[in-house]
């Protein structure tokens, strides 16, 4: 064991994870029950955490030993040898008054080298690329995100949860340093965003290229609304080469959280960045407006003048959280409001730029999931909310479809079904008539003609002659 404890001790030298030596073997000492004198010990990152977790768990130390778990004690390992959350800060900020991309290189190198972003299993993922009438669509399937084990649902519901104490919900800046959602080694760092506190940090289950979370230092549920507008370009002032954007802030066309007020961020550059312009409008000196050839309805404002296009964004909320359509399905409110915008930033040189996808969340005894939310007949590839991440163009699809879609393959070229796949048998069928062999990538390619189906689904103002009318009379109203 003393190996394994120094051979975590040489990883964090070698990283520049452990600045004080004594401190992190004292701690580690105390945890195992074990006095060692330090040696260096190379060995692979994963083989330690391995050995040390195991040797945890048959002491004791956790339980039960199932992945969460696992997760939850390898953090806490990773937290007893790092800095504090205070001395990443300081810095954080040292290094961010010489160099922001330095500092933000930094962070998102530490998350990665404590293993709060899962690395490891993030390239496990199914990712491809899918044509479409659109440009090409990003689809991945996640597995670096472990589904819950029925035993850590067990455990859950024995222990007696305190709402008043520690994190309200999974992204609260309380959970810096907490266990039970393997959070230990959590690092976040503040922002100033229209002179209120904000939080970052990066996300452990990147879903694209430095994925990170901005997020309000009040637990408060999402709002879209100016303020909204000012924040995402505050930050772009913090990191330009990042995008910044804010899922809606209504139930179905929203994201999973919507009782706490964030943003997501990274360095990826997204399909709808692709699209084609449908129509340029000209209203304004000072403010570009297109409307995007995109299946969710985007309408993108660009311009040098951040107070121009803050205000011209704020009238397009404005109008559209009152607009009604009734031929189109579109009503703003039925004793609720239903209208509302994904907004999306970013800096393209020196110009600020406004992606805002009009969102409606209505429901009808013919679609009780949501007229403009993905349909029935697709629920089987993609039944979750449509959020920001794949507005944008990048499906995150459930882990289950990576064995569900070999069996498939199974059926669409030997006729073999299993029960597990029933719920794909009609979509299945369609492909069987419309060839009599498929590869496992043609048949991911058929997943992500779905995924664009999903998306047109989603769209308020569809992509014919009705919607361009309407959508060029709402534009016009600005």
């Amino acid at each position: 064991m003393k190996e394994h404890l120094n051979a975590l001790l040489t990883y964090g030298l070698n990283k520049q994870i452990v600045t004080n030596l004594d401190q992190a073997k004292e701690n580690l000492s105390k945890l195992y029950e074990t006095s060692f004198d330090y040696q260096a010990v190379n060995q692979p990152i994963e083989i330690t955490l391995e050995n040390l977790l195991n040797w945890a768990n048959q002491k004791s130390l956790f339980e039960p030993n199932t992945i969460e778990e696992r997760d939850s004690f390898e953090a806490y390992l990773f937290d007893l040898i790092m800095e504090s959350p205070m001395e990443v800060k300081a810095h954080f900020s040292k290094l961010f008054k010489k160099d922001k991309e330095q500092a933000f290189d930094y962070l998102y190198t530490l998350s990665k080298d404590i293993n709060y972003i899962k690395t490891k299993r993030l390239k496990e993922n199914v990712t491809f690329l899918s044509d479409s009438k659109y440009g090409y669509l990003e689809i991945t399937i996640n597995l670096s995100k472990p589904e819950k084990d029925p035993k850590d649902i067990e455990k859950a519901l024995k222990e007696k949860k305190i709402q008043s104490e520690g994190p309200k919900c999974v992204i609260c800046k309380e959970n810096e340093r907490n266990y039970k959602n393997a959070r230990s080694n959590l690092r976040i760092i503040p922002l100033e965003l229209n002179h209120k506190l904000w939080h970052f940090q990066y996300s452990p289950y990147g879903y694209f290229n430095e994925h990170s979370i901005v997020l309000s230092d009040v637990h408060e549920n999402m709002k879209i609304s100016d303020e909204t507008f000012i924040n995402l370009l505050d930050f772009l002032d913090y990191m330009p080469s990042y995008f910044i954007g804010s899922n809606a802030d209504l139930p179905i066309v929203g994201g999973s959280i919507l009782n706490h007020d964030h943003y997501q961020a990274g360095r990826h550059s997204f399909p709808i960045e692709k699209a084609s312009v449908r129509k340029t409008y000209k209203p304004f000196k000072e403010v570009s407006i297109e409307h995007l050839n995109w299946p969710l309805s985007t309408i993108r404002l660009t311009s040098l003048d951040k107070a121009q296009l803050l205000a011209v964004a704020s009238i397009l909320l404005s109008l559209w959280q009152t607009y009604d359509n009734e031929a189109l399905d579109i009503i703003s409110n039925t004793n609720q409001a239903h209208n509302t915008i994904t907004p999306i930033a970013r800096k393209v040189g020196d110009l600020y730029q406004f992606d805002l996808i009009l969102r409606n969340n209505r429901t009808t005894k013919d679609y009780p999931g949501g007229i403009f939310h993905p349909h029935e007949e697709k629920w089987h590839i993609k039944k979750e909310n449509i959020g920001l991440i794949e507005a944008m163009g990048l499906a995150v699809l459930p882990a289950r479809l990576k064995q569900s879609l070999k069996k498939a393959l199974d059926y669409v070229n030997e006729n073999v079904i299993d029960d597990s796949i029933m719920v794909h048998k009609a979509w299945l069928d369609q492909l069987k008539k419309t060839k009599k062999h498929y590869s496992l990538d043609e048949l991911y390619q058929a997943v992500g003609h779905v995924f664009e189906a999903v998306l047109e689904d989603c769209g308020v103002f569809k992509l014919d002659e009705q919607g361009f009318d309407a959508i060029d009379s709402f534009i016009k109203q600005l």
